[in-house]
């Protein structure tokens, strides 16, 4: 890690993942909450149901799968694109054989790219494949997988839309992973892949089985993660406390499920064996859902007002953690970090930020507009952003 990226990374984790941070709701992230649509989470989930199974391997999920690439692009997402690898996986669960030989299948891939840190990422994803476990695998030809995990896909889908049209600080990856029931295999070959890359991914954030509301503790859902990476889960918790009506609850009482390795129960822990920050969200930990990857995980065991509470939590996560509104070092406005933006910077350097125009120039967001604002600037200078 560089310098300058050190002095970004440490600023926007001092902001967004410190637990407490989150001293107030911000009128910014709230707007935007606020117009999450339960109208099109209904509307997302029965489009995937139609499709009657998700199964790897099965048309319909070829179909799927371009249908989630063609829904981003029709957000505006340009780059969307199919992420393929092989699968090849000998497994018996719940006495079931599930053999697949030498199979292609897909992640759909689509980015948002940041406007003051692009090479730093969140990646937002949810599985799209289903199974019914009280079948045999030549009778997987009905696997509806409403709330699994057809409900996270639904709130990527809808986080994907609103994040579109709006400046982000640092890049945002939104991934809808094939071969999760199996072994989480999509995840796994993204997030090594990403590693070989050497992308930096500040957090990964896994929505899966959103859509059952406990009996218990109504208002709760779980976030899991590993014991690295306490101050992402937080993140997650705060965000729901200062932007929906949901808590999250492990077993214990409030707060984040941890463990030392996370729960290896979805795509998030793929990343966190990777050594990415995973973050997964779920329903409440300890809620009986006897649907769940069975041929019964039908509309009707879709609690639709917790879906969308949690889809509020997300976004108001994402946001927080990726920047938002962005702070651009393109000060006037042309597109380009240039030279006129330099001498617009100049004007407000070594300033505390005490209003609106000062703001602006503050990038790394400590009240002071001072030599790490400059790295960051610098590290801009020359970059078209349009």
């Amino acid at each position: 890690m560089n310098l300058i990226r050190g002095v970004w990374l440490g600023c926007l984790f001092a902001i967004c993942l410190c637990g407490e941070g989150l001293a107030a709701p911000r009128s910014e992230v709230a707007g935007l909450v606020r117009q999450i649509s339960r109208t099109n989470l209904e509307t997302t989930v029965n489009r995937q149901i139609a499709f009657e199974t998700r199964f790897m391997g099965s048309d319909s999920n070829t179909a799927a799968s371009l249908w989630l690439k063609e829904t981003m692009e029709g957000f505006g997402y340009t780059d969307a694109r199919l992420d393929s690898f092989k699968v090849n996986i000998n497994r018996t669960l719940l006495g079931k054989r599930f053999i697949l030989n030498d199979l292609t299948q897909w992640n759909v891939v689509a980015t948002k790219p940041g406007l003051l840190y692009p090479d730093r990422q969140i990646v937002v994803g949810g599985h799209f494949d289903s199974i019914s476990l009280d079948r045999l695998q030549g009778d997987q030809d009905f696997a509806p997988g409403a709330d699994d995990n057809a409900s996270g896909v639904a709130a990527v889908l809808e986080i994907a839309r609103l994040i579109q049209d709006v400046d982000l600080d640092v890049t945002v990856v939104f991934a809808f992973w094939g071969a999760e029931e199996l072994g989480l295999i999509g995840s796994r070959h993204y997030a090594n892949a990403a590693r070989d890359r050497e992308n930096e991914i500040l957090l990964m954030l896994q929505l899966d089985v959103i859509g059952t509301r406990s009996t218990t503790f109504p208002e709760a859902f779980t976030i899991d993660t590993s014991s690295r990476y306490t101050s992402e889960g937080n993140l997650v918790a705060d965000a729901a406390r200062d932007y929906t009506s949901i808590r999250a609850r492990r077993s214990t009482g409030e707060g984040v499920s941890i463990s030392v390795s996370g729960c290896r129960c979805s795509d998030h822990q793929s990343f966190i064996d990777t050594g990415f920050p995973g973050v997964g969200v779920f329903q409440h930990i300890q809620n009986f859902a006897p649907h769940i990857n069975r041929s019964t995980d039908t509309l009707d065991k879709v609690d639709f007002s917790l879906v969308e509470e949690v889809s509020k939590a997300s976004l108001a996560a994402v946001l927080e953690a990726a920047g938002f509104p962005a702070r651009t070092p393109d000060f006037d406005g042309d597109g380009e970090v240039g030279f006129l933006d330099f001498v617009a910077f100049a004007k407000m350097f070594d300033v505390l930020v005490e209003g609106d125009e000062e703001v602006r120039f503050d990038l790394d967001r400590d009240g002071f507009v001072g030599f790490s604002d400059f790295a960051l600037f610098a590290l801009n200078f020359g970059r078209r952003l349009k």
